[in-house]
């Protein structure tokens, strides 16, 4: 018979108060041993010993009970947590989120540079823009044929460059952070012979996915801005397709954390996985203002995130 999760935890207690007493009988033990001077077996010692032998006997006797709503050691795997339990941790997390005050953006107009891009994008967390000519990195902007955009562990995206050192891009991949690494490197790549590659597919489905959405968020941007270019009016100062599309990516560095914002599932079976597997919500929305992508970018409790197929229907 299973034993009740609320038991084990009042067990685990009562033994971590049973061994703090037992340290604490130790610690009199060696301070009375010490205050006898070996004149043998005072009351006092008899006491504490009596003390030590009972807490032991209560600490094993937890073990024992915990032991055994242990599984074997030959089980492949304990049960999987309890479904209410989790979207517990979920709620609980996403009201820490609306609780929290907003970061404001710390740049007051769109990067008219690559230089100052990089400059503007070093204020978000846990995400690093690197400057690379063909697969080496470069500290000149002027001659960057391509950026490398880490997302912590999450994933590298890489954008190819229209020209060297311009804010047009030209082509968007997202791989996984050890890929980039690789194909930086110039090591071999796990999934196939041959050298690593910035622009090859992802062995994960995840990644290969999210390549698509960052390439329809190009597009969108790409036909923002010539449509803005046509409007003629507004055109000045405009933020460019690159710093939307870097913005953009940064709202999808919490990929594997972020449930659905309509469902608050985190995996289902995708429509967009090749034989209907698990993908997490990898749609962010790219229909955003400057300001807009910039505040989701700072601050993820304002990001929204979707199944691929909720997110286009």
């Amino acid at each position: 018979m299973a034993t009740h999760p609320a038991a084990l935890l009042a067990t685990v207690a009562h033994a971590q108060q049973q061994l703090a007493q037992l340290e604490a009988t130790a610690k009199g033990l060696i301070d009375e041993l010490a205050a006898s001077g070996g004149a043998g077996a005072t009351p006092r010692l008899r006491e504490l010993l009596a003390t030590g032998e009972r807490l032991v006997a209560s600490v094993g006797q937890a073990g024992q009970q915990l032991g055994s709503a242990l599984p074997p050691s030959s089980a492949a795997l304990p049960p999987a947590p309890d479904a209410q339990a989790v979207e517990a941790v979920w709620a609980h997390h996403a009201q820490q989120e609306r609780g929290a005050a907003l970061i404001p953006t710390p740049v007051s107009r769109p990067a008219p540079s690559l230089a100052e891009l990089q400059y503007s994008l070093a204020y978000l967390p846990s995400c690093r823009l690197q400057l690379l000519q063909g697969r080496q990195p470069t500290d000149a902007p002027a001659s960057a044929t391509a950026l490398l955009l880490r997302c912590g562990q999450a994933f590298a995206a890489v954008v190819h460059l229209q020209q060297p050192g311009s804010l047009q891009p030209l082509r968007v991949g997202v791989l996984s952070a050890a890929q980039a690494d690789a194909a930086i490197s110039g090591s071999s790549s796990n999934s196939s012979s041959g050298m690593a590659s910035l622009w090859g597919p992802s062995q994960h489905a995840v990644y290969r996915h999210l390549s698509a959405q960052a390439a329809a968020a190009l597009q969108h941007f790409l036909a923002q801005q010539q449509q803005q270019q046509q409007q003629l009016a507004g055109s000045g100062g405009a933020a460019s397709p690159l710093e939307l599309l870097l913005l953009w990516l940064v709202t999808a560095s919490d990929v594997f954390t972020r449930p659905s914002t309509s469902s608050g599932s985190l995996l289902v079976a995708d429509p967009a996985a090749a034989g209907g597997g698990l993908l997490p919500p990898l749609h962010r929305p790219w229909q955003l203002g400057w300001e807009q992508l910039w505040q989701a970018a700072l601050n993820p409790q304002l990001r929204q995130a979707e199944h691929v197929a909720a997110g286009e229907g």
